[in-house]
């Protein structure tokens, strides 16, 4: 659960310099890194100070129970957070308002104000602030801030701040300037094709390999001795706990149905529904021919015969909701009229002329045909309150020595014995039990356990950890059956067969390298392939980088073509299943000048790319002018340590 939590902080700290940060306030991701800021001391009352700037403790504790309050609302009613995930916050909070205060002291010195006009305009041209008719609502503005805690008063200063501080940044930004070259060059880079001859020498052609003397045998068994190894294998013991453990005791009552009911309202509303009948034509003059033959009292069919020949059939589409039509015919389908006719319309599959046959009005779902549903979902949230509210006893009771099997008996759950199985999970099943179908087949660890059981020493437990789906595991290290050399009477197939290969590989590219040199000194590709009884191949242009769906040569081919020099160079590579020679046979130029709109993506690109690395020397040269101290103690004191 930890990693879901960090993705959900993102989506609050994780924005850039160019937007105005309405509903998250403050908080820029733009950070240096906490641990790389530096630590030093503070008052006990300050979280942090920043030149003449103080970080209090109270103002990194609002912020922080802000974002978390987002969060929750957020991640649902169920969500509990660890320490550690609070923590995460925590960091994430006074690391962004480090940044703020190092921008806002910038802005103050160079001497930017924001008048109240242009803080006016901002607030009324947001979008999250406008009304049902599209244009700003004051009354729907305020009912926001006070969902986030805030009052106009408050909220103003920090509109006005903010973009005090993007006059500072944006001109840092907006000064990487890409040059044109330097475009022109990357598209030349990236889109040159080459073409080549290959002649490809298999594997299978190799004649002659003797097989492998005893002593060959034990060379290359000594020579591979790790290949030949077996893994360190672990058996452990799982307690996983769910919070189906505590479902079946939990009994909502009725009151407690409607509450969630009654909270969660807008998600049991039946979506209106529209059934029609459509005409797809090919092109708009055959579709406006169609609307035009439409009369009263007659069918789309009707229309079709009297205006195309009837070469295109009416197709019905039961009762869909809104969003199961395609995007072009959802808002002039749900506009119209029952009786209607809509269109042309234009979509991917063509123009289309439409009937609306039916309406089905949206309506609420009654809480008698939810009931059941709710049922489940108050057990669950519960379920996983219940389980979070008793983990860390739980979790007290484990480290403290309390066996796993007497927690597990404690709560009706039963503890997990996982076989011997390596760090991947994969088991080490003696030849016996391989034979034995009577004998179940042992349970599959979970990834997680696995790692965890890893990472543990002979006989210890580990405490309990976040499963990320709603519940928690721990687990106990019982036995490590230490990596071990195979005999060498278990392994000898393997390596006959592995000597083999080796010795025919080796074989094919002196082969290949013999008969390279010969091309290298003038003789045809072609000659050389005919005297071996192989083929010439041309290879379709590549590029350096392979095209989506495009026919291109294996990656070690394509980078070899690429190191050549000329037309007529002579290379040779690694097959999937033998040696390649090939010859250079084209070099194709890119020509930035033709390229027209192929350039647009690559410019936005290196802006970017010199934007960020332009914004970074900033911040590097504002950290450094500027003495920053954090009180080693502010993370734990807001998180409730």
């Amino acid at each position: 659960m930890l990693q879901s939590f960090r993705v959900i902080i993102n989506s609050f700290v994780g924005k850039v310099f160019f937007s105005i940060l309405l509903l998250t306030f403050a908080l820029l991701g733009v950070g240096y890194g906490f641990r790389d800021l530096l630590l030093g001391a503070t008052s006990d009352h300050d979280a942090a100070t920043v030149g003449d700037a103080t970080i209090s403790l109270n103002d990194l504790d609002r912020q922080y129970r802000r974002q978390m309050s987002n969060i929750q609302r957020q991640a649902g009613a169920g969500f509990n957070p660890t320490t550690q995930q609070k923590q995460e916050l925590v960091r994430a909070t006074l690391d962004n308002e480090v940044t703020d205060a190092l921008f806002a002291q910038q802005a103050d010195k160079d001497g930017f104000r924001v008048g109240d006009s242009l803080v006016r305009k901002v607030i009324e041209s947001e979008p999250s602030f406008a009304g049902a008719d599209k244009r700003f609502d004051p009354a729907h503005f305020r009912m926001l801030l006070e969902n986030q805690g805030l009052t106009e008063s408050s909220f103003v200063p920090l509109i006005r701040s903010s973009l005090s501080r993007q006059l500072v940044v944006n001109p840092i930004a907006s000064s990487a300037v890409v040059p044109k070259t330097l475009v022109e060059d990357i598209y030349r880079y990236r889109n040159e094709q080459r073409v080549a001859d290959t002649v490809t020498i298999p594997d299978s052609a190799a004649t002659n390999v003797p097989a492998p003397t005893d002593a060959d045998v034990d060379t290359y068994y000594k020579a591979h001795a790790v290949q030949f190894t077996a893994p360190e294998y672990r058996t452990f013991t799982v307690l996983s706990l769910t919070p189906d453990l505590f479902v079946a005791e939990i009994k909502p009552t009725d009151d407690e149905l409607h509450a969630v009911y009654d909270q969660h309202k807008a998600e049991y509303i039946a979506p209106e529904k529209r059934k029609i009948t459509q005409l797809v034509l090919s092109d708009k003059a055959s579709a406006d021919a169609v609307a035009k033959a439409i009369q009263p009292g007659k069918t789309l069919a009707d229309a079709a015969k009297t205006a195309g020949g009837g070469k295109v059939q009416p197709i019905t589409l039961d009762f869909l909701a809104e969003d199961e039509y395609p995007e072009a015919l959802r808002a002039p389908v749900f506009a119209a009229a029952k009786d209607a006719i809509v269109g042309p319309v234009q979509t991917p599959l063509g123009w289309h002329v439409i009937h609306i046959d039916d309406v089905q009005a949206g309506h609420d779902v009654p809480f008698d045909q939810v009931k059941n549903i709710l049922i489940d979902q108050v057990k669950h949230d519960s379920a996983v309150d219940k389980l979070s509210e008793q983990i860390d006893k739980l979790g007290d009771k484990l480290v403290g020595g309390t066996p796993m099997e007497t927690i597990a008996s404690g709560l009706n759950a039963t503890p997990i014995k996982i076989a011997s199985v390596n760090a991947k999970g994969e088991p080490g099943v003696p030849d016996s039990a391989k034979s034995d179908p009577t004998k179940p087949a042992p349970a599959k660890p979970k990834p997680d356990w696995t790692t965890s059981a890893f990472q543990l020493q002979q006989g210890e437990t580990s405490a309990f950890q976040d499963d990320k789906e709603g519940g928690y595991y721990a687990v106990r290290l019982d036995g490590i059956t230490p990596p071990s050399l195979r005999p060498l009477a278990e392994v000898r197939v393997e390596i006959v067969t592995d000597w083999t290969k080796e010795q025919q590989a080796a074989q094919i590219v002196k082969r290949a390298q013999d008969l390279a040199a010969k091309a290298r000194a003038g003789t045809p590709l072609s000659q050389i392939a005919s005297e071996a009884g192989l083929t010439v191949e041309t290879t379709a242009p590549v590029m350096r980088e392979p095209v989506a769906g495009g026919d291109t040569a294996t990656p070690a081919l394509t980078e070899a073509l690429f190191q050549l020099n000329k037309v007529g160079d002579i290379v040779t590579v690694d097959g999937d299943n033998g040696q390649i020679i090939a010859r250079l046979k084209e070099i194709r130029p890119a020509d930035p000048a033709a390229a027209g709109s192929k350039l647009i993506p690559i410019e936005k690109e290196l802006s970017k790319a010199m934007q960020a690395d332009s914004l970074e020397q900033y911040r590097a040269g504002l950290r450094e002018s500027t003495k920053v101290k954090i009180n080693p103690r502010a993370v734990e004191t807001v998180a409730g340590q």
